[in-house]
């Protein structure tokens, strides 16, 4: 496993002690974790909106939990339990809040592909049955990443003009070749997609809306890779050993046997499901996601 440079370490533990407030039993990852939900998910007297708040600042600091024991600690199944962790807390929340978020119904496309790096499935489906493209809102780039992952995950039919959105449009460097790279994935070609995973890889660091921790793992980039390997019948990839930020392990993690770490919590358990503004079919999903469930579904 290929260790960060030490401003990387040092900026992840004083990420980590601003996390556990200077609290050194806070430091280690189970108890971290606990306190983390124990926090977001005991205040049973919060309203519908504050608690669904809530929820996001614990898919927060799991995340960045996950990416301090990856990076200070080189902890590769702490940072893979913590990440699936707070993926299905963030699916819990974008479930309950409904696709118009902020003024957009393409948001989501950010925690799918964060669920896509991890391989988690259950997560993933929940997103497919519960937001319908075509989406019509958002930024540019995010909009029509968006539309184009939901489109090679079948809920939608690839379209020519989506073919030519996706391999015309002019945004950054690392947004073009994230575009070029489902582009390539549509179009089965995988020395474009090489090149311009490549590409993302290389300028993660250079990205000024990322936090220094997210600077640390290319979580687009992954969740791209693993749409290619399990959601088409396109041809199977090389093994990818690019330079850290990305994460080897994790690209060799889903084909070795080792994919069945445990996810089980109940965010619900203290509240009325009642007071919360979703439907039945949504409640199915987020009871599929919560209450003693577990990874083993995956490939």
């Amino acid at each position: 496993m290929k260790s960060y440079p030490k401003k990387d370490r040092d900026q992840a533990l004083n990420a980590l002690q601003r996390l556990a407030e200077n609290d050194e039993q806070l430091t280690e990852p189970q108890v971290a974790k606990l306190a983390i939900l124990q926090q977001g998910v005991k205040e049973s007297h919060l309203v519908a909106n504050e608690w669904i708040n809530r929820i996001s600042y614990i898919e927060n600091d799991l995340t960045q939990l996950a990416i301090i024991q990856r990076v200070a600690f080189n902890h590769f199944d702490e940072f893979i339990n913590s990440l699936t962790l707070a993926g299905r807390f963030g699916c819990l929340t974008r479930l309950v809040r409904g696709g118009d978020y902020s003024g957009t119904d393409s948001l989501h496309i950010w925690p799918l592909l964060a669920a896509l790096a991890i391989h988690d499935l259950p997560a993933i489906t929940a997103y497919k049955q519960r937001f319908v493209p075509p989406f019509l809102t958002g930024h540019k780039v995010t909009l029509l990443a968006c539309n184009a992952v939901y489109a090679i995950l079948g809920a939608t039919a690839v379209t020519d003009k989506l073919r030519h959105q996706l391999t015309n449009l002019k945004d950054s460097k690392y947004s073009m070749a994230m575009l070029r790279s489902l582009a390539a994935i549509i179009n089965q070609d995988m020395t474009s997609f090489i090149d311009n995973i490549a590409i993302m890889v290389k300028s993660n660091r250079l990205q000024q809306e990322f936090s220094p921790l997210e600077k640390c793992y290319c979580v687009n980039a992954h969740g791209l890779v693993n749409l290619w390997r399990f959601h088409t019948a396109n041809a199977p990839l090389p093994p990818l050993d690019f330079p850290l930020p990305w994460q080897h392990e994790l690209h060799g993690f889903f084909t070795t046997g080792h994919e069945s770490i445990e996810i089980s919590f109940d965010p619900l358990a203290e509240r009325e499901l009642n007071d919360l503004p979703i439907d039945s079919n949504t409640l199915a999903l987020i009871h599929s996601l919560t209450a003693h469930s577990h990874r083993n579904g995956h490939e």
